[in-house]
């Protein structure tokens, strides 16, 4: 809906990998994090419940 940003993770990724973008995720994104616009774990459920039926 409202995010800033996302994050996403390939599975072929080495550890390596998925922690350099990860590091590189919350470098660039400090002000997402806590974000109002950004769910938190409560809020991704309800929004889930609503809209996946």
């Amino acid at each position: 809906m409202n995010m800033k940003s996302v994050m996403i993770f390939d599975p072929k990724d080495t550890d390596e990998q998925t922690a350099t973008k990860f590091a590189n995720w919350m470098r660039d994104n400090k002000s997402a994090v806590g974000d109002k616009a950004v769910p938190n774990a409560e809020e991704t459920r309800e929004y889930l419940r609503r809209y996946t039926g």
